[in-house]
């Protein structure tokens, strides 16, 4: 049985007469240039992904002795069926966008465009839910009490400066960690980052993000950006947040994705905080905290790269939604 999701298939070798284009014979060198060109049509994250879903049906495929490439429309809605309820829709949505991208890789009647399977998806949406687990906003004041439990070693120094940059510029954890120091410049207000690459931005068109200055050095993200530059002392080409040892030593190589995430746990938590904060949080908290203080949603989505006021309200989640109900101070 097939083990891996396939990443190339040669086009099936039809006669002429068939009214079909045969594959042509390529040189090894071009072959290996389009398959290059063909892995970088997908982030780094989203392959993974597929291998981790394609991975799981796989492996129940072989549990159940079916078929796992081509498969057919009942196999489908049997995995849908039994991972139903243990794994959320969300997930099994895109475990089946994964099978359907690998039949259309091999050439292959895709089971997934069949009614029955789609009848299976809408009958998950309905009795399950399509409700998403969020992380939750890290709010100004709640970012104000972290800071304040921060002390003056190398770590903290970065983690003060990662904290007030990622959240004020509305920042991924993966936006965080891609940064270097010549993404960055000054400006007589603030500063200016330079986002390469994004999330939104595979193929790296680059956005650019203004951080003000706070005229509270405690509460400043220029300022903890300045302090932090001044330890690591790193050139143009190195991470703005690289890793940190246990011994206060500073690597040359960049903080991750993940580890950007269990700093803003990790920090979270050692400051009290009883809410499970996650990598997302700094982006959403700042959509919050700017939503709450009446900023308007152009200027949040200036900061934010949103594209459409609906993700942006996505975001804004239940911040305010009591002390702006419709219903205060209506009955006197």
């Amino acid at each position: 049985m097939t083990r891996h999701l396939p990443t190339h298939v040669p086009a099936p070798d039809h006669s002429p007469g068939g009214g079909r284009v045969l594959a042509p014979v390529l040189p090894a060198d071009l072959v290996d240039k389009v398959s290059a060109l063909h892995q970088a049509s997908k982030s780094a994250n989203t392959r993974r992904a597929y291998l981790s879903d394609w991975q799981s049906w796989q492996a129940w495929c072989d549990l159940n002795s079916c078929i796992a490439l081509p498969a057919h429309p009942d196999t489908v809605s049997a995995y849908l069926a039994d991972k139903a309820g243990t794994v959320s829709v969300a997930t099994l949505r895109r475990h089946l966008a994964t099978v359907s991208k690998a039949h259309q890789v091999a050439g292959l009647p895709n089971p997934c465009r069949e009614t029955k399977v789609k009848d299976t998806v809408s009958g998950l949406r309905r009795t399950y839910g399509t409700a998403q687990h969020e992380a939750p906003g890290l709010l100004g004041d709640s970012l104000a009490v972290v800071l304040d439990s921060l002390g003056d070693t190398v770590a903290d120094c970065r983690d003060r400066a990662l904290l007030l940059v990622g959240w004020s510029a509305g920042l991924r954890r993966s936006e965080i960690a891609g940064l270097t120091w010549g993404d960055i410049v000054a400006d007589p207000d603030g500063l200016v980052i330079t986002l390469r690459r994004s999330k939104t931005d595979q193929e790296g068109a680059g956005r650019l993000v203004g951080i003000a200055r706070n005229e509270n050095p405690n509460r400043c993200p220029v300022t903890a950006l300045e302090n932090w530059r001044t330890v690591c002392d790193s050139a143009n080409t190195a991470p703005v947040f690289p890793i940190v040892t246990r011994w206060s030593k500073i690597d040359i190589r960049s903080m991750s994705g993940h580890a950007v995430a269990l700093v803003i746990q990790r920090r979270t938590q050692q400051a009290g905080l009883p809410v499970q904060y996650q990598g997302h949080s700094l982006r959403k908290g700042l959509v919050q905290t700017a939503y709450l203080a009446g900023v308007a949603d152009s200027a949040v989505m200036a900061t934010t790269g949103h594209q459409s006021v609906t993700m942006l309200r996505r975001y804004q989640g239940q911040a305010g939604l009591v002390s702006r109900s419709a219903s205060k101070g209506l009955l006197q």
